[in-house]
């Protein structure tokens, strides 16, 4: 399908062109040129449909940390006022089991489908078009209207790795292997404060795993001593809202960016992380006003969640995302101006600014008439911070399975994923039962959440079938509201540790 956008168009290209009054043109997933509207259409394109969005197109945004099993569930308030020192030590929290894991154990037995179709439909209200996290599961999940990084097809099969836990000697020299051939590792990387976590890195050094290829998620405890062995370059991947929740500081993304890392953002997870990138980025631009001195510009801060992500992917995918220039994917997302400078534009847009998200040319999100625009088939109203939009749940022909358990999960639509979701909340126990009652048929998809209960790399952290007794007393809250909003913000306030008083001011942010 070719499709033409117009409206102020940010390219985060090498050149960092900004075009108002421009055209985006798009064939078959990939952005072909990039021109002001006033010019003749390209040839080609004379029967293509045009959508006036009236706002500011950028490439769509990236978020390279999550952990998408437990993006239901609300913010954890960890029952100790200390901060943590490292990731070994809050999942063996009293609460954690009950809060956390427990929870979304439960989805993954009882929901798959329906958890992980809300997880990206919240992602997908915040701009983003690629996101990274998605949990083991029982056999093949076609639901995706985003990337999955680790999943999607564009880069061939097996170009991306994701480790949470720690790789052990055998473990590490198979993905030393696997990176010489090209293939990108993300790793959960010396996340906390401790010195002692440091030894992490230098296991990967000592096992030929770090490089381009090494994408180093959290890498809070790292030194510029490290940035500068780490060699040639690779990537870190920056969640501050949960590093200054769980740890009170955040990762050196000054040392990191003086040795050459491409440093992204990850919203990381619903527990102790922000809603959407686009609040992730205000984390970002706080910590960077008031820790940072203001170290990063407007358009640094924005390129870490478009531009360094893209070329982050690239390695592995070998196509341009991330920027809006011929031959990238067609990843985008409009907003409407929140500022005269776009970059402070996005920054300050919340998810009711977002009116349309296209991937791979297919629009997916949006405002219902821009969606009309398009050409979008199917779509479904909802509701964002009380503005209407619409949203695309099912995938065209062309990418639906054959199997017809999988159809089912790849056309179910957003109203039909919310009563799953509720039905589980308000009787867990029994709807984890009616689930394992089925056995374990292979066309049933369930999910393994990746940070269980006990300190992850252990025996203790392996999942466990929920017990009879623990069934009894399950509760699973009801799915957090799609967007950021007062209530969100205000919990943060009221619950955030001395050592993360940074982050109430968040509020700041709003604009109602």
């Amino acid at each position: 399908m070719a499709l033409i956008l117009t409206g102020t168009v940010v390219t985060f290209d090498d050149d960092r062109r900004v075009e108002p009054r421009a055209s985006v043109y798009i064939r078959d997933g990939r952005i072909e040129a990039v021109q002001p509207s006033r010019r003749r259409r390209l040839a080609g394109y004379a029967d293509a449909r045009l959508v006036s969005t009236g706002g500011i197109i950028t490439p769509g945004l990236m978020d390279l940390h999550n952990h998408l099993a437990y993006n239901t569930l609300p913010l954890w308030q960890a029952p100790r006022t200390t901060p943590y020192t490292t990731r070994y030590q809050w999942p063996t929290a009293k609460t954690y089991g009950r809060d956390i894991s427990s929870p979304a154990q439960a989805l993954g037995i009882a929901a798959a489908a329906a958890a992980l179709r809300y997880a990206e439909v919240k992602a997908v209200v915040g701009g983003v078009t690629s996101i990274q996290g998605s949990p083991p599961t029982t056999r093949a999940f076609p639901g995706w209207m985003l990337r999955n990084v680790e999943k999607d097809p564009v880069g061939g099969p097996d170009t991306v790795r994701q480790s949470v836990l720690k790789g052990e000697a055998g473990q590490l020299n198979r993905y030393a292997t696997e990176m010489a051939g090209g293939v990108s590792l993300f790793y959960h990387l010396a996340e906390g404060t401790s010195a002692a976590l440091r030894k992490e890195y230098g296991e990967l050094a000592a096992h030929h795993c770090v490089g381009p290829g090494l994408i180093g998620i959290h890498s809070t405890a790292l030194t510029a001593a490290d940035y500068a062995d780490w060699s040639p370059p690779g990537a870190i991947v920056w969640s501050p809202f949960s590093n200054v929740w769980l740890y009170g500081g955040t990762t050196d993304i000054v040392a990191a960016r003086e040795h050459g890392h491409l440093v992204c953002l990850g919203s990381d997870w619903a527990p102790s992380g922000t809603r959407s990138l686009l609040w992730e980025l205000k984390v970002a631009d706080l910590w960077n006003r008031e820790q940072l001195g203001g170290e990063l510009t407007p358009l640094e801060l924005c390129e870490l969640g478009t531009r360094n992500p893209g070329l982050t992917m690239e390695r592995a995918w070998q196509v341009p995302v991330g920027r809006i220039q011929a031959g990238a994917l067609a990843d985008l997302t409009v907003h409407s101006a929140r500022d005269a400078d776009p970059y402070r534009s996005l920054i300050a847009a919340r998810e009711p600014h977002i009116t349309l998200v296209v991937v791979g040319g297919r629009p997916v999100y949006g405002m219902t008439s821009l969606l009309t625009a398009a050409g979008a088939d199917g779509i479904e109203p909802i509701q964002v911070a009380g503005r209407r939009r619409g949203i695309v749940m099912t995938l065209p022909d062309d990418l639906l399975p054959s199997n017809p358990a999988q159809r089912r999960e790849a056309t179910m639509s957003w109203a039909e994923g919310m009563a799953v979701l509720d039905d589980v909340h308000r009787d867990p126990g029994a709807a984890v039962i009616r689930a394992r009652s089925g056995g374990r048929d292979l066309d049933r998809l369930e999910f393994i959440p990746d940070m269980p209960s006990g300190p992850p790399g252990t025996a203790d952290a392996l999942d466990r079938a929920l017990t009879a007794a623990e069934l009894t007393t399950l509760v699973v809250p009801p799915p957090e509201p799609l967007a950021t909003d007062r209530a969100w913000l205000d919990r943060v306030a009221a619950l955030a540790p001395a050592h993360a008083q940074l982050l109430a001011r968040l509020s700041d942010y709003y604009d109602g």
